[in-house]
C-alpha cells in the first residue's frame, strides 16, 4: 500500500467485481476508500466461495486496505448520515444500473448542487445511454465479451469459447483511471465532475490493436497485408515433449527463417510451400504439423533456452497456479499476505503498480461494518 493518494477519501457504492476493481487500486494507492454495504449482508460477492472460515477468497482479493460501513439509505438516519460523509468526501463511486444512482438520491444532479467539489464516478454493463441502457437491460462480463467480440470463434469441433481474461476487470481499471483523471481536473479548475465507464465498451477497448483493420477494409499497402498473414499463420500456442510453450512470430523480417534456425529445421522459405507470406498461409495447416513434431522432440526448457539464444521471443504457458509463484512474481510482490482475524493468514493479489515511494503493508478485507463507529468517530460526528 502507497501513500500517493493521502487525503482522498471515496465513498464506494460498487459490488462484486467490475467497480470494486476501480476501488482496490485506489485503495493500494493510498486513497481512503469506504466501502459502503448493506446492513447485515454486505457485498454480495461476501456470499460467492470457496470460503476459509466463513471469508469469501473473491472478496477478500476484491477488498484489501479499504474500511467498511454499514448504511441503511432507506431510513432518514442513513440519508443524514451519508451528508455528512460526502461532506468530507472527494468521490462517490458506484456500479448500479443507470437510474439505480437517481433512486437512491447518490445521482450526480442531487448531490452536486450541495457537494460541488465531488466526483461522481459509476460503471454500468451498457453504458448510460444508447438503446440498451434506455430499456434497462441488465450486465454481466460474459454478456459484454460475448457483443463486445472477445469470445473466441466456433469451429468445427468447439463453440464460441469466452475470453480467460474477466470485462470486469478490464472496466474496473478503466473507472480506476477516470477517477484519477477527474481528482486532476478538479485541481485544477475547483470543480467535481461525471466519469462513466461500462463493460460493453471495455469489451470494445480489447480490439484497439486488430480493430482498425476491421473497420478499414481494402486498400492495405502489400508489406503490411503480409504481416497481418505471417501473425494468422504461424500460432502462438505449441506443445512440447513435457508441457506448452509460446512463440511470438514478431520483430523479425522473415520470423519463419528465424524460428527454423531456432528449431534446428532447414529455411522452409526454400520450400515452394512456404516461400511467401501468402503461400505459407495458405499451407499453414502442413506448416503447423511440421513445426509442430519438431517441437514434441524436446522440452519446454531445452527449446526456450534454444530459441531464446536466436533472440525469438518464446514464453512457457503456465497455469494461473503456477504463474502466481514464479520468482518473478515473488520480486514484483504480486502475491501479499495478510491476517485476517477470521481467516488467519491469506495470500492476496498484490498491487501491479510500483513507485519509489515508502509503502506499507497491506490491510485485510474488512468484515461488514467493521469500520462504521471508527469513521464518523474521526469525523466528529455522533451517529
Amino acid at each position: 500500500m502507497y501513500d500517493l493518494l493521502q487525503g482522498i477519501r471515496i465513498i464506494d457504492f460498487t459490488h462484486v467485481w467490475q467497480g470494486p476493481v476501480a476501488t482496490l487500486l485506489l485503495a493500494d494507492l493510498g486513497a481512503d476508500v469506504l466501502k459502503i454495504e448493506r446492513p447485515g449482508k454486505g457485498d454480495w460477492s461476501r456470499s460467492w466461495g470457496p470460503f476459509v472460515n466463513g471469508v469469501s477468497l473473491p472478496f477478500a482479493g476484491l477488498n484489501r486496505n479499504k474500511r467498511s460501513i454499514d448504511l441503511d439509505l432507506k431510513t432518514l438516519e442513513g440519508k443524514n448520515a451519508l451528508q455528512k460523509l460526502l461532506a468530507h468526501a472527494d468521490v462517490l463511486v458506484h456500479n448500479f444500473r443507470p437510474g439505480v444512482d437517481r433512486k437512491m438520491g447518490i445521482d450526480f444532479e442531487s448531490l452536486s448542487e450541495r457537494h460541488p467539489h465531488l466526483i461522481h464516478a459509476s460503471a454500468s454493463g451498457w453504458g448510460e445511454k444508447g438503446p440498451d441502457a434506455k430499456r434497462g437491460r441488465a450486465g454481466h462480463a460474459q454478456m459484454a465479451a460475448a457483443e463486445g467480440g472477445l469470445f473466441s470463434p466456433a469451429t468445427n469441433r468447439s463453440l464460441p469459447q469466452p475470453p480467460t481474461i474477466s470485462v470486469d476487470h478490464l472496466a474496473g481499471m478503466l473507472l480506476s483511471n477516470a477517477i484519477l483523471a477527474a481528482l486532476v481536473f478538479r485541481q485544477r479548475t475547483g470543480k467535481g465532475c461525471q466519469v462513466f465507464t461500462d463493460l460493453h465498451s471495455a469489451a470494445l477497448t480489447a480490439h484497439v490493436w486488430g480493430g482498425p483493420e476491421l473497420l478499414n477494409t481494402g486498400g492495405f499497402d502489400e508489406g503490411d497485408v503480409n504481416l497481418t498473414l505471417t501473425e494468422k499463420t504461424i500460432r502462438h500456442s505449441w506443445q512440447t515433449s513435457d508441457g506448452f510453450i509460446e512463440i511470438s512470430p514478431v520483430f523479425s523480417d522473415n520470423p519463419l527463417r528465424l524460428i527454423c534456425s531456432g528449431l534446428e529445421l532447414p529455411d522452409l522459405n526454400e520450400d515452394p510451400q512456404f516461400s511467401t507470406p501468402v503461400s505459407q498461409y495458405q499451407n499453414k495447416d502442413r506448416l503447423s504439423e511440421i513445426l509442430g513434431n519438431r517441437l514434441l522432440e524436446r522440452t519446454s526448457a531445452e527449446w526456450l533456452a534454444a530459441l531464446e539464444a536466436k533472440g525469438i521471443l518464446c514464453a512457457q504457458i503456465l497455469s494461473p497456479t503456477q504463474a502466481l509463484n514464479t520468482p518473478q512474481s515473488v520480486a514484483n510482490s504480486m502475491v501479499v499476505t495478510v491476517e485476517h482475524p477470521a481467516a488467519g493468514p491469506l495470500n492476496l493479489i498484490g498491487c501491479a503498480i510500483r513507485t519509489n515511494q515508502s509503502s506499507r503493508p497491506s490491510r485485510p478485507p474488512p468484515v461488514t461494518g467493521q469500520h462504521t463507529d471508527e469513521v464518523f468517530r474521526e469525523l466528529g460526528v455522533q451517529l
